[in-house]
């Protein structure tokens, strides 16, 4: 009978508990922190010299590991992702004041990636991989109840197998009326990905023909430009806060390419065919995120006023949105 490579351990830390996933046969493992927004802190992979590349950046300040944060890791971004101006919209004839933050005041990101979840199961199978579940609810969650109006619940699966770490979503709306809603994710990668590589020759790849003008604070003007991404090309010292949309997408979705030749490492990231734009985030820190979302930023208030394809979506009762994101690392 063949051993099963895969194994689940969950380990106390000083910022709460950690749930370890690894895959013996190929020396990679991710690291589940359930109480800080069920972020994945870690996805890494050992090499045959015994060197550990990481392929998801840590938190700058270890405190953020208390409560979570976009910063770091892996966030997950719902009831929407990215801004709402102002923190206001309006929908089905009634207007929302959501939380803001932030130097601009807008709301941002959700409410669920500093809170903390439940772990609903566990398991290491082969060849299923090792995986945990998570789950967040307006049910048990004074926050989002409190912030958000509709009642839901968001359950999450990181899925190790290999080389690759797989998120797979499920949003419900457990009211009686239709809810507005957005997913996306923020994971965060290094630049370079290792000490050997230059962020000014690594190369990245946007699946996208246009993206959406922005003003000053990173809001969606509704002008769309050509985008310039669409075959891989070097990032060199260009910063990046950009939504793109017009996405080219095949049967099994889009994908965004990091390509580290010195480092001698190629991160994909697939998002299926529920994602249909993207933000690109490369700041001046050495980090690089590519964020499949299901809708661009500030759909609710984009859609009020006719701007098209921006993704919004109502979501119905009894009828749960799922959309599964597959993080894969190539050695060149």
């Amino acid at each position: 009978m063949a051993t099963n490579p895969f194994s689940i351990q969950e380990r106390s830390a000083p910022h709460g508990p950690e749930i370890v996933l690894r895959d013996a046969q190929a020396k990679t493992t991710a690291v589940v922190l359930p109480r800080a927004g069920f972020n994945c802190l870690r996805f890494a992979l050992e090499t045959e010299g015994g060197a550990t590349v990481e392929f998801l950046a840590g938190p700058a300040n270890p405190e953020q590991l208390l409560t979570g944060s976009s910063g770091f890791g892996w966030p997950i971004l719902f009831p929407f992702p990215n801004r709402i101006a102002r923190g206001e919209f309006t929908f089905g004839g009634k207007t929302y004041q959501m939380p803001v933050k932030g130097k601009n005041a807008n709301a941002i990101h959700g409410f669920v990636l500093n809170r903390p979840w439940r772990v609903k199961t566990m398991s290491a199978d082969a060849p299923a991989g090792a995986a945990v579940t998570g789950v967040i609810s307006s049910e048990f969650d004074d926050a989002l109840k409190e912030h958000w109006p509709w009642p839901c619940r968001l359950t999450v699966t990181y899925r190790l197998q290999g080389l690759a770490l797989i998120m797979e979503a499920k949003a419900e709306n457990l009211g009686n009326e239709p809810m507005p809603f957005g997913f996306g994710v923020h994971p965060y990668h290094p630049l370079p990905l290792t000490p050997a590589g230059a962020r000014d020759r690594c190369q990245i790849q946007v699946p996208c023909r246009e993206r959406m003008e922005l003003t000053p604070d990173c809001l969606p003007t509704g002008k769309l430009t050509p985008a310039e991404w669409q075959r891989m090309r070097p990032l060199g010292e260009t910063n990046l806060d950009d939504v793109f949309t017009s996405t080219q997408l095949d049967a099994r979705g889009s994908a965004c390419v990091l390509h580290d030749p010195d480092s001698k490492y190629e991160v994909v990231l697939h998002a299926d065919a529920a994602f249909r734009h993207w933000v690109v985030y490369a700041p001046k820190r050495p980090v690089i995120c590519f964020e499949p979302y299901t809708c661009v930023t500030d759909a609710f208030n984009l859609h009020a006023r006719g701007v098209a394809d921006t993704g919004f979506a109502a979501l119905e009762p009894g009828k749960p949105w799922r959309g599964v994101v597959t993080m894969r690392v190539k050695p060149l």
